[in-house]
């Protein structure tokens, strides 16, 4: 049997976050630490693909400089039907491929002395007083200590018993060439479209559009966010409203590849946590707000790596705390506010709450701009 300090399941930007932060600040640790992934890297992976300057100061913390095409954001235009208002915030944010992205973020680990093990299926898994045993399909591992980090259908998460499925947040999304990136606005002036007309069809979040570059070909990211925050609602027709959407931008769902994913959101009162267990990442939860994953997951995986490392540091293992450290900590703040946000934007509101709200926002940001 193959035994570890730590195995950390899932090896995109919360595994690799958090098995960087080990290399960092208990390289002891990290030199007995696994990754383990399902996948092999490089991976395609759903998502806008938008890093802000939250990530980025923390890949700094880590002091790693990811070599990837990112492309510079500058406007943030916030559409609802007729009504558009412009925030201006110079690289507000940086849209880049998710597959390039997660595997420079692995390899930087792979570079300070983490070993990987790509391609590899976790099939279950127990949990007793001195540690996980872990079944997959390349045989038996041994570990004192796991940190779930596999996504939002983490498996861990389900073999611990701690599903709910009302907590889960849905994505579409589809990539198109633009070969005229030289005559469309937003490669022009850098700006990312966030289109919240989808409202009006019940859906629980917005249209994007991001410009971004694959191996300097330009691409549009396009997709729909619903965060499902309420439940209770109606469920909506989410690849109508997409549909709907590429048709005003005079495109044809039909002749484009569609991708779906589930996104769960972070909720304070679950469990993330057993006995030499815990949960980082999409596995625990992110933001039900705009759906903004990346910087939480790698400051969830850096988080997650210094209270088990603190853990081994007193020989205490029962992760009994470790939910409410999380939702006191400055993610937890972060996740908190974003998700009352997301709950009063997208409840039950009226034409007149949302059409009054644009032309507040377009009064508010006129004269508003971040350097």
């Amino acid at each position: 049997m193959n035994e570890y300090d730590i195995i950390i399941v899932g090896a995109g930007p919360a595994g690799s976050a958090a098995a960087l932060r080990l290399a960092q600040r208990a390289p002891q640790l990290a030199a007995r630490a696994l990754l383990l992934d399902k996948a092999t890297f490089p991976r395609r992976k759903l998502c806008g693909g938008g890093v802000t300057q939250h990530a980025w100061a923390l890949l700094r913390a880590l002091n790693v400089t990811l070599n990837v095409s990112a492309f510079p954001i500058h406007h943030m235009r916030l559409v609802y039907q007729d009504l558009a208002a412009t925030l201006h915030w110079r690289n507000v944010f940086r849209v880049v491929q998710r597959d390039e992205f997660d595997t420079a973020l692995l390899h930087a680990a792979l570079a300070r002395g983490v070993r990987a093990a790509q391609g590899v299926t976790l099939r279950a898994l127990a949990s007793d007083a001195a540690g996980v045993t872990l079944q997959t399909d390349a045989g038996e591992l041994r570990a004192r200590v796991v940190i779930g980090a596999d996504g939002a259908n983490s498996v861990v998460r389900q073999k611990l018993g701690l599903t709910r499925s009302d907590r889960i947040a849905r994505l579409m999304e589809i990539l198109t060439p633009t070969p005229d990136a030289a005559q469309t606005n937003e490669f022009i002036q850098h700006t990312a479209v966030f289109d919240f007309s989808p409202l009006a069809r019940g859906v629980q979040g917005y249209y994007w559009d991001f410009p971004s570059f694959r191996q300097n070909v330009p691409l549009m990211n396009r997709g729909v966010f619903d965060s499902r925050v309420h439940p209770a609602m109606p469920r909506a027709d989410l690849k109508g409203a997409l549909a709907d959407e590429l048709k005003r931008r005079g495109l044809n769902l039909a002749d484009w590849k569609l991708q779906g994913h589930p996104e769960r959101w972070f909720d304070p009162r679950e469990k993330h946590s057993a006995p030499r267990v815990v949960l980082a990442g999409d596995a625990a939860g992110t933001e039900p707000w705009l759906g903004e994953g990346i910087s939480h997951a790698l400051d969830f995986g850096m988080r997650a790596a210094d209270y088990v490392r603190d853990a081994f540091a007193r020989n205490e293992f029962s992760f009994a705390d470790y939910t409410r450290v999380i939702a006191n900590s400055a993610l937890g703040r972060r996740l908190f506010w974003k998700r009352l946000i997301a709950r009063f934007v997208y409840d039950r509101h009226g034409e007149w709450f949302y059409r009054g709200g644009w032309r507040m926002l377009q009064m508010g940001l006129t004269f508003v701009r971040w350097a």
